[in-house]
């Protein structure tokens, strides 16, 4: 099950750009209360000025935990999870699409 503070970051992704795919790929939770303590986020963008947008989006989403954006372009996704060994196949593998843009 999806954290409301994924969802709410997730909206905030959504509301400063438009991505193909969001993947949470992590999400640590305190042991004693199950609290989330911090979030990993995936996005899959078309041609974008990838510096520009990371640095937006920090400014721009509110999260009462600390969270990491990663951003890959369509055509380095492609290319990159099509190596078994690379960090974004791990990402596909193990992450959960909040979000995918439909064809």
């Amino acid at each position: 099950m999806i954290s409301k503070l994924a969802q709410a970051i997730l909206s905030d992704i959504l509301r400063h750009c438009t991505p193909r795919k969001v993947i949470l790929y992590g999400e640590k939770r305190s042991p004693a209360t199950s609290e989330v303590k911090s979030l990993d986020f995936c996005i899959i963008l078309p041609q974008v000025d990838k510096p520009a947008l990371l640095h937006d989006l920090y400014l721009t989403i509110e999260s009462p935990v600390p969270f990491n954006l990663l951003l890959y372009t369509c055509d380095e996704w492609a290319e990159l999870t099509g190596d078994f060994s690379s960090y974004a196949a791990a990402i596909q593998k193990k992450g959960t699409v909040l979000y995918e843009q439909k064809p």
